[in-house]
């Protein structure tokens, strides 16, 4: 026989166990270093590369935590001190013995028996820097001293030492590990067959009086009878640490000088490996009677302080200034749920991409609010308001960024109020409020001034549009959509509209960019989507002119902005995802659904609250759409200014440029011409009748009675 080896005991503390730490000392603890009481856990070792760790997490603060599968809970002693210097001026040889001393009095009075976890106590001295979170702590795992080295055979695996039964004793090494058990402890007995039995039992340490007095059933069994422990280690043969205080507890309790050991590890599935799983037969040495006192001072010495990463018996620091900050901690929060995602429900998800995406929002209202909620959720860091308007006492209880301290003294402006909103909601996001009026045709300016100002403020909205990946277009009227549709399209950038009416509502994407020749002129569009104004056959005006309140008002039901916001950035997300980008196909046409990790993106929906119905419709581009035709997308990045300022005096030159004048004209044509021929038939069939004496008017057969379509027969109704 050689002597016993253990391998010691290693630690995992999760940076939200510092966290809880931080807020109790600042809340609750305030001055006083008296031990707090925590647990840990550990578990039988899975993997040869690596030992199972003593884990310490948020929950280990919590009496009454939950118990965990496949794990054991472990009571442990937090000694916090107030200063470094009484950190490192403690009395360590007292701490661990203390420690001991309390193992020792369990394995005297029985109560390790009832409650083996006791023989795993462990002690944490910790000292915070609260200011830096920079953290200094040193684990103890108290270990009593045998009288006399432990010796042991040379180890065998389960299976090899049992063989055929090996399968047995694995299986009902699992039904203990298993949740659900009277006991999570992490040491049992195993009991052979007795009685007619074919299968080995898993028994608590409590039953070995019994078994070894021969009642219950197992006369003559217990020559054969196992000590098994949850095995941490991962060094072929050698047991982990936590055996030590266990063996010292036979010797004590059952005076026996020799035990078979088995020594429980798993496979990577979380079961018992009988390959990794070791049997030994361990001489135990005698115990001295004056040990057996209930004296603390009669009992063993403890030792147990872990090494730091140079192996050596020092404190370990760790700095998690970086992640402990509130801020920083709440960055984390955000992502979890995102990276979450990625373990089954989408594993190609790209968060990077979504968060990374810069997001502008035309229009701070409901639907604004609803929407940069919903960003923040996706994590999205980088959001810009762009409002004109005060937030009034109407506000708050629809749009969630105000409050009713927003509404005093005339109101805040809504761009600036719903930027400050988001960054005390979420501080590392990256938002600003920009107060700007959108030009907007049929407005045209009164004074010259007017008009400067507008020029600036188109300079502004074109270079935020520039700068930002995506926008949003959330604003109240038609014709305010119509600059931030054409900027859109110039640059190239993801737009998505969300537009609401009393109980219904339309999310859609913008298509891509026009294709142009030389020359500016439209190319084939036919594949391209449409966007906002292409079912349009007139240009943009003025909506608010003789409108009663209810008609200058978004009058919807409450309940429709959040869903309709909630859709639009959902609608962002299935674009960012997809490899296409603001090209991506509808599903009609995608002809690799699987692309994208959140499946085909549909280019408009459309629903109502009246039927709680909604249905997913597409578009294509209209080589005359007043917004994001060649035509006009090209004549705004050669004219600018010049041409915006002609459209805002009058949109019939929209409807010049476009040709939709021409349309219209023809369709006029058409349409007169239509009525005259539908005219002179009704004139030529009421002679035929009156001839016939007939008394009621109708169309000879094969006529169908005119009435042209107009403009309209080309159009696919969405």
């Amino acid at each position: 026989m050689d002597l016993l080896k253990f391998n010691p005991q290693q630690s995992c503390t999760t940076a939200d166990f510092w966290a809880e730490l931080a807020e109790r000392k600042l809340n609750t603890y305030h001055l006083s270093e008296t031990p707090v009481h925590i647990q840990a856990w550990y578990g039988p070792c899975r993997y040869a590369e690596v030992p199972s760790q003593l884990q310490l997490d948020v929950s280990s603060f919590q009496a009454d935590a939950i118990a965990r599968q496949g794990v054991h809970s472990v009571p442990g002693q937090l000694c916090n001190f107030n200063t470094v210097e009484s950190f490192k001026n403690c009395d360590k040889t007292h701490i661990l013995q203390r420690e001991g001393a309390r193992i020792w009095s369990d394995i005297i009075s029985g109560a390790a028996e009832e409650r083996p976890e006791l023989l795993s106590r462990f002690v944490l001295l910790s000292h915070g820097d609260l200011k830096h979170y920079v953290f200094h702590y040193w684990f103890g795992f108290p270990a009593l001293k045998p009288p006399a080295p432990i010796i042991a055979a040379a180890p065998r695996s389960l299976a090899s030492a049992l063989q055929e039964e090996a399968a047995l004793v694995a299986s009902a090494c699992d039904e203990w590990l298993r949740p659900g058990q009277v006991s999570n402890a992490p040491f049992w007995l195993l009991a052979p067959p007795a009685g007619g039995e074919s299968s080995w039992r898993a028994l608590p340490l409590s039953a070995w009086q019994q078994l070894s007095s021969g009642t219950g059933g197992s006369a003559g069994a217990a020559g054969r009878v196992l000590l098994a422990a949850s095995d941490p280690s991962n060094m072929p043969g050698v047991p982990g640490w936590p055996l030590r205080n266990l063996l010292l507890l036979v010797a004590t309790r059952w005076h026996l000088e020799q035990v078979q050991v088995l020594c429980v590890r798993e496979s990577r599935t979380g079961r018992v490996d009988p390959e990794s799983s070791f049997l030994m037969e361990v001489q135990l040495p005698d115990i001295p009677e004056a040990w057996r006192s209930q004296s603390d001072a009669a009992g063993p010495e403890a030792v147990g302080w872990q090494a730091n990463a140079q192996g050596k018996l020092l404190p370990k620091v760790m700095d998690l200034g970086p992640v402990m900050s509130p801020h920083q901690l709440a960055e984390q929060a955000v992502d979890l749920n995102l990276r979450l995602m990625r373990w089954r429900a989408a594993p190609s998800l790209d968060t990077a991409r979504m968060s990374g995406t810069k997001c502008l929002l035309l229009g701070a209202g409901t639907l604004g609010c609803a929407v940069a909620r919903t960003l923040l959720a996706w994590g999205v860091r980088h959001i810009t308001f762009v409002d004109s308007s005060t937030v009034s006492f109407s506000n708050p209880v629809r749009q969630s960024l105000y409050s009713f301290n927003d509404c005093l003294n005339g109101g805040r402006p809504k761009a600036v109020a719903a930027s400050e909103a988001l960054e005390a909601i979420f501080p590392s996001v990256v938002s600003e409020g920009v107060e700007l009026s959108i030009p907007m045709p049929g407005h045209p300016p009164v004074t010259e001034q007017q008009a400067d100002i507008m020029r600036q403020e188109l300079a502004r909205l074109d270079a935020l549009v520039s700068s930002h990946d995506a926008v949003f277009l959330l604003t109240d009227t038609r014709e305010s959509r119509w600059l931030p549709a054409v900027l859109a399209a110039a640059h190239g950038k993801v737009a998505v509209t969300s537009a609401v009416g009393f109980d219904t509502f339309l999310v859609m994407r913008h298509g891509g960019p026009p294709p142009c020749d030389a020359d500016g002129r439209s190319q084939d569009a036919s594949h391209r989507l449409g966007c906002y104004f292409c079912n349009d056959v007139v240009a943009p005006v003025n909506s608010t002119r003789d409108r009663t309140l209810d008609q200058q008002c978004t009058v919807a039901r409450p309940g429709l902005a959040p869903v309709a916001g909630a859709l639009a950035v959902e609608l962002l997300a299935a674009v960012v995802q997809h490899p296409q980008g603001v090209n991506a196909p509808p599903p009609s046409s995608d002809t690799n659904p699987d692309a994208s990790p959140l499946g085909p993106v549909p280019h408009m929906i459309r629903g109502q609250l009246s039927g709680f119905s909604q249905v997913c419709m597409e578009g294509r581009a209209f080589s005359q759409c007043t917004a994001c035709s060649a035509a006009v997308v090209q004549q705004y990045k050669e004219h600018g200014w010049d041409f915006i300022h002609s459209v805002i005096k009058s949109p019939a030159a929209l409807e010049q440029l476009t040709g939709l004048a021409q349309l219209q004209e023809e369709a006029a044509a058409r349409w007169a011409e239509d009525e005259d021929e539908e005219a002179q038939g009704v004139e030529k069939t009421g002679a035929v009748q009156k001839q016939e004496g007939e008394g009621s008017a109708g169309a000879p057969p094969g006529d169908e009675g005119g009435g042209g379509s107009g403009g309209d027969e080309d159009w696919t109704e969405l």
